[in-house]
Formats: C-alpha cells, structure tokens, sequence
C-alpha cells in the first residue's frame, strides 16, 4: 500500500497518471474515522493491475442511499473537485451541457467533504 496524497493532490494524481474511468468497484464502506462519519472506497483499475482506495473524511453530505454493488458498479464518468475548502467527487455525474461543469443537483452518487486521502495498492509491489 503507498500513500498518493490528499485533497488537491489526490484528484490531481487521479486526473494525470491515473484515472478511475472504466475501474470497478470493489468496496464500499461508511465507518467512522475518530468517532466522525466516513467514505471509503475501493477501486479496480481497469488498465493496470492496481487498486486505488479514497476514504472520505468530515463528509458535508452523501447521496449514496444504496452501497453499490461489489463488482458490478462500472465508472464511465466522474467528477472530482477541490472547490474552496471542500472535495466535491461524484459517480453518476450530470453530463448536460449546463450541468457539465461543477456541482449540479442532477448529480448522483456524489460525496461533499471536507477531506480524501488516496492509497494505491499494486500487484507485485514491495512494501
């Protein structure tokens, strides 16, 4: 397992040399991280033989009324913001014209929170 960053340079690494496009998930679980609520995810890239974990801390709000299905939930489109002070990620993002570009309320699946971490997690990798 390798630390990836946060925040800022979590949805900067995962829009440069990674992309969660086309991953699987492969774990969805609300918990508690210091007695605060909590999102973590865990993804299967569809291109290499990684796997990328984002947990979601100090959440604002979540509209992930159902957790998905373990390896049934395909990524086709995401968007994932740092906007102010706030990480702003959404699965089932709004893709109209007017809705394209930051937070819509037509997005599904998203997560508002005040921080993410990213872990990455190679095949054959050395610790």
């Amino acid at each position: 397992m390798k630390y990836i960053g946060y925040n800022s340079d979590i949805i900067n690494y995962l829009t440069g040399d990674l992309t969660l496009l086309n991953a699987i998930i492969k774990n969805f679980k609300k918990h508690l991280v210091d007695g605060e609520p909590a999102i973590s995810i865990m993804f299967e890239l569809g291109y290499t033989e990684a796997d990328v974990m984002l947990t979601f801390t100090d959440i604002f709000k979540s509209s992930f009324e159902a957790i998905p299905v373990e390896g049934e939930y395909e990524v086709d489109s995401c968007k994932f913001y740092h906007i102010g002070s706030k990480v702003y990620f959404s699965l089932d993002p709004d893709e109209t014209p007017d809705g394209v570009d930051g937070i819509s309320a037509d997005d599904n699946d998203y997560i508002l929170s005040g921080r993410v971490e990213g872990y990455i997690f190679e095949q054959n990798a050395e610790d």
